[in-house]
């Protein structure tokens, strides 16, 4: 049997309180407090112990924080939560700042029947369960299509599909050195800045830009990658000169610059050039002041990739083939440089049980795979 739905009244009227605890205990398990403070004290617990509120009401007269201020705080911790506001002084200023600043579910006035309260909670919950389910399809489903691009952008071009690798830690070590949460947008950018390799053949010239712009136009099409594609059609665009810090930048542009750096760094490393020249070789790029120090502060992935030859039993994801992997009849499966993914594992498979694989297989692996690995 699931629990009952868990909700916080706040009203500084201790009477109004008890009534409302005993109107709705039958259907929901209430928690009170006669402040605002007292009340976001009561939600930061229960979100800390991970057993949030499922709605929170409010009244909107009380000293300290007035009920809309109080849900406006509530808001800026989970805007999920739905807010109801209850008030016996329903004047048009109070309503319209409960309704612009806290975003509330719906305006009650007091006296308000225990029923049309029940009801009204009960409608604001199931609005939020189906937002939520309604997110979860959607995140799913965009997960999916980006997971999708990836494994296909390895199938089909592997070189890029080792970049896009290497990108991303990249992308993810300026986040750190800059002490900043990488942003949804960003990763997924990374993850794809090179998926516009898809639609240019391998004998056309590597012109960053123009993948750049094929990858955008490939992705905006696609519902909530409209962000991403901007980040990655702007990708290469040049930083005009300034000085100003990190703070000074909007976000979107922050993000461009960031995947920007990244590419660049990634094309002068892949070219053979040590560390520590590609970082000096960078700072005669056109790049915001505070990306060029945070790129210095970037750590090198700490994952040893390390040679060895390997059993077919052993190919694991995550590893990267050094030459090709050949049928025993001398058929071609997959050529040097390609990444190992779970779906060219099962694209694989018939091969391996129908004619076999030859063996030793030359792999650049993650230290850790070849912890069980047999190494020749």
């Amino acid at each position: 049997m699931s629990a009952k739905p868990k909700i916080l009244c706040v009203d500084d009227e201790t009477d109004l309180l008890d009534g409302l605890r005993l109107n709705l205990r039958k259907v929901y398990r209430v928690s009170i407090a006669s402040s605002g403070p007292d009340g976001l004290a009561q939600f930061d617990e229960a979100r800390a112990n991970e057993e949030p509120f499922d709605a929170v009401v409010s009244d909107m007269r009380m000293p300290q924080m007035n009920g809309a201020e109080f849900l406006t705080k509530i808001l800026e911790r989970s805007p999920q939560t739905p807010r109801i506001l209850l008030s016996g002084q329903a004047d048009i200023e109070s309503t319209i700042a409960a309704i612009n600043d806290a975003k509330i579910y719906r305006f009650l006035t007091k006296p308000c029947p225990p029923q049309l309260l029940q009801e009204t909670l009960n409608e604001a919950m199931e609005l939020e369960r189906l937002r939520y389910a309604e997110r979860e399809l959607l995140d799913s489903t965009l997960r999916g299509t980006v997971g999708m691009l990836t494994e296909v952008l390895g199938l089909v071009s592997p070189a890029a599909y080792s970049r896009t690798i290497r990108i991303g830690e990249i992308v993810s070590g300026l986040c750190e050195a800059l002490e900043m949460e990488p942003a949804w947008n960003l990763d997924i950018a990374a993850m794809l800045s090179q998926v516009g390799c898809v639609v240019v053949s391998e004998d056309e010239p590597a012109e960053p830009e123009r993948h750049a712009t094929l990858a955008a136009e490939l992705l905006e099409r696609i519902p909530r990658l409209e962000g991403v594609a901007d980040i990655i059609r702007h990708q290469m665009d040049p930083t005009p000169p300034t000085d100003v810090g990190l703070g000074e930048w909007s976000p979107a542009h922050v993000q461009r610059e960031i995947l920007r750096a990244s590419v660049m760094f990634e094309r002068v490393l892949a070219s053979g050039t040590s560390r520590k020249d590609a970082i000096a070789q960078m700072k005669v790029e056109a790049l915001a002041p505070f990306v060029l120090e945070a790129l210095e502060r970037v750590r090198p992935s700490s994952e040893a990739m390390v040679e060895a030859q390997i059993g077919i039993a052993e190919l694991v994801a995550g590893m990267e083939l050094t030459d090709d992997l050949l049928a025993q009849t001398g058929t071609k499966l997959a050529g040097a440089g390609t990444p190992i993914t779970s779906v060219l594992l099962q694209r694989l498979q018939p091969f391996i049980d129908a004619v076999g694989v030859a063996e030793p297989i030359s792999v650049l692996a993650p230290a850790s795979a070849l912890t069980t690995a047999r190494l020749r």
